[in-house]
C-alpha cells in the first residue's frame, strides 16, 4: 500500500522541464535518513524512551513515486505492507508525516531567520548532506502552495548548519589553483589557491594522470580546475576536499581563473586609484562565463578598468574586438576594428536581456569567423 507523505517542488532553471538532475537524487536519499531520524526522536519524545523500538521502521519505506509537474516536483510515498492494518494507518506512519512537518518548519524559520527549535542541534546536522547539491537562486519548496512555503536555499541551508552541531560544513565547489605538491604513497596533493594559501585533498587513480600534470606544471603555472565536495568552516574558510569528483588542466588564458584573480583587487589598486566591482558583480560575471559564453568561442583578455569596470579584448584573424562592460548597469560597449578593410562597427549591448547576449554571442562567433 502507498500513502502520499510529502512532494515538494525545486524552482530554478534545471528543473524547468519538470526533470530532476541525477545529482540532486543524492539529496533525496538523505531526506530518507532525515525522516527517519526525525520520525525515531519524535517517538522517544512522545513516549519518554531513550531509544526508539527495534523495527520501528520495518513495515514502512520510503519511495519516489514520480516527478509531478509545477518545475519539479517529487512526490515521496511511504509504501509498508503490515497485513493488520487494513485500511487504517500502518504502526509508526505518523511520526513520519509528524517528522516531514517539522523539518519544514524548521526551514521555514530559517528562512525567515527565527530561532531554529524544531528539530535538536545534532538532527539539523542532516542538512550538511541535504540541500547540497542546490545551486545559486534554486529553491526547494517543502511546502508548496502554502503563504509560507519554507524554502531551502544555500542561505537557508547554511543558517540551519550553523545552528547545528556541525564544526565544519560541507558544499559542492569547484576552484582553481596550481598543484604545488603531490604525495603519491599518501594518494594526497596540495592545491594552491589563488590567494596563495594552500588546501589538501586526497586523489583517486582516476584522477591521478591529471594532477601528476599539473604537479610537473606548477612552475610554468599550468592551473587545473576541480570540482567536487569540499569541507568549510563556520567563517565560511576553505578547508579541504572529501571528495573529488573531477579534475581537468585549463588554459593559461582560462576566464574564470582570471576572474578568480582580479576578486583579489582592493581599492586604489591602479596608483592609489582604482575601483573595484563588488562581489554579486564578479558572481554576475563568472556566471556570464561559466554558462553563458559558449566554449567554443575565443578566449578573451579580461582586464580590469579603472572606474570598477571589466574591459574584455579579443584578438582574432583580421579583428581587434574589445568590449567595455559597466558591471553596475549590465550594458557592454562593442568596439570591433577590421585590421585589413579598417572597417568599425560600434554597438551597446544590454546584457541582462537574453537577445542581446545572443546577439553579442553571434557578433563574437563571426569576428571569429572572419565574416566581418
Amino acid at each position: 500500500m502507498k500513502r502520499p507523505l510529502i512532494e515538494p517542488r525545486l524552482v530554478g532553471k534545471r528543473f524547468d522541464d519538470h526533470t530532476i538532475p541525477l545529482e540532486l537524487l543524492k539529496d533525496l536519499a538523505v531526506l530518507e535518513e532525515f525522516l527517519i531520524a526525525v520520525a525515531k526522536w519524535i517517538y522517544v519524545q512522545d513516549n519518554g524512551r531513550q531509544r526508539s523500538p527495534k523495527g520501528f521502521t520495518s513495515p514502512l519505506t520510503l519511495a519516489l513515486s514520480e516527478v509531478k509537474k509545477g518545475s519539479a516536483c517529487p512526490a515521496i510515498v511511504i509504501e509498508y505492507e503490515d497485513p493488520s492494518a487494513g485500511l487504517f494507518p500502518a504502526a509508526n506512519e505518523d511520526f513520519f508525516y509528524r517528522a516531514a512537518n517539522a523539518i519544514g518548519r524548521a526551514i521555514d524559520a530559517a528562512e525567515h531567520n527565527e530561532p531554529i527549535t524544531q528539530l535538536p542541534a545534532n538532527l539539523l546536522g542532516y542538512f550538511d548532506r541535504f540541500g547540497r547539491g542546490l545551486r545559486d537562486g534554486e529553491i526547494l519548496e517543502f511546502f508548496p502552495g502554502e503563504a509560507r512555503p519554507a524554502r531551502l536555499t544555500k542561505l537557508t541551508r547554511r543558517r540551519l548548519l550553523l545552528a547545528s552541531q556541525n564544526e565544519e560544513i560541507t558544499e559542492e565547489v569547484t576552484v582553481r589553483g596550481l598543484v604545488s605538491e603531490l604525495d603519491q604513497a599518501k594518494m594526497s596533493f596540495e592545491l594552491q589557491l589563488p590567494t596563495g594559501r594552500k588546501i589538501t585533498s586526497s586523489v583517486d587513480a582516476i584522477h591521478l594522470d591529471t594532477i601528476l600534470e599539473a604537479t610537473s606544471g606548477y612552475r610554468k603555472g599550468v592551473k587545473v580546475s576541480i570540482s567536487g565536495v569540499a569541507r568549510f568552516d563556520r567563517h565560511e574558510r576553505l578547508d579541504s576536499f572529501d571528495m573529488i569528483e573531477d579534475a581537468v588542466i585549463i588554459d593559461t588564458n582560462d576566464p574564470l581563473a582570471r576572474i578568480d584573480e582580479l576578486r583579489l583587487l582592493r581599492p586604489g589598486w591602479l596608483d592609489g586609484i582604482g575601483s573595484v566591482p563588488s562581489k554579486s558583480e564578479f558572481d554576475w560575471l563568472e556566471s556570464f562565463f561559466a554558462t553563458s559564453y559558449p566554449a567554443t568561442l575565443p578566449t578573451p583578455y579580461i582586464y580590469p578598468t579603472e572606474d570598477g569596470g571589466i574591459l574584455l579584448e579579443w584578438r582574432t584573424a583580421n579583428q581587434d574586438m574589445s568590449m567595455n562592460i559597466d558591471l553596475g548597469a549590465l550594458q557592454g560597449d562593442v568596439h570591433c576594428f577590421n585590421t585589413q578593410t579598417k572597417q568599425e562597427i560600434e554597438e551597446v549591448f544590454d546584457l541582462s536581456d537574453p537577445e542581446h547576449l545572443q546577439s553579442l554571442i553571434d557578433l563574437i562567433s563571426k569576428a571569429a569567423k572572419g565574416e566581418i
